[in-house]
């Protein structure tokens, strides 16, 4: 999966130079995949390998999204939610919230949840069978993002999706 995932990240970074991730669920967390880094010195500094929370990051949004209501609250149970930023979710209802508006948009974001001045947009990578097992992100400064740009990352990212879950056997990707 990482080489298929790494053809489309490669194209979305040569377009929009900023620092894609390919990321899964591990345990209570998210874990970095693969990475293409931005060439700007102003960037996202993660390692594949990294593990982040769930509940702050785009990538943990938009594969629990996918999960019922009490299996969210059973992978979370034991997480604390650590403020890293005053836009961080604090418990589980807000996530919960904001899930059901990921489910409905088919993208998570991290809007300086996770670190101040870093937004992040993520979508789904889905198995054969329709379950996501994977998601494709891309992170930014803020001071480098124009809001009118995000359509078009959003779309980058659903092409991406699309190619690597229809190469993995997945044709019915929804947006």
């Amino acid at each position: 999966m990482v080489d298929l995932a790494n053809t489309e990240m490669a194209k979305i970074s040569k377009i929009i130079n900023e620092t894609v991730h390919l990321g899964s669920i591990d345990e209570d967390s998210i874990i970095y995949l693969h990475k293409i880094d931005s060439s700007y010195h102003l960037r996202m500094h993660s390692r594949i390998g990294r593990r982040n929370p769930l509940y702050s990051t785009a990538i943990g949004k938009v594969l629990m999204s996918h999960m019922e209501e009490q299996e969210v609250r059973d992978l979370l149970a034991d997480v604390e939610f650590k403020k890293h930023t005053e836009r961080t979710h604090e418990n589980v209802e807000q996530l919960l919230d904001e899930l059901n508006l990921v489910r409905e948009q088919h993208f998570g974001e991290d809007n300086e949840e996770q670190e101040p001045g870093l937004r992040c947009i993520a979508v789904p990578v889905y198995d054969r069978f329709g379950a996501p097992i994977a998601a494709i992100s891309v992170s930014f400064p803020t001071i480098r993002f124009e809001e009118s740009r995000k359509e078009e990352y959003i779309a980058l990212l659903h092409t991406a999706g699309r190619n690597v879950s229809e190469h993995l056997g997945y044709h019915n990707y929804p947006a």
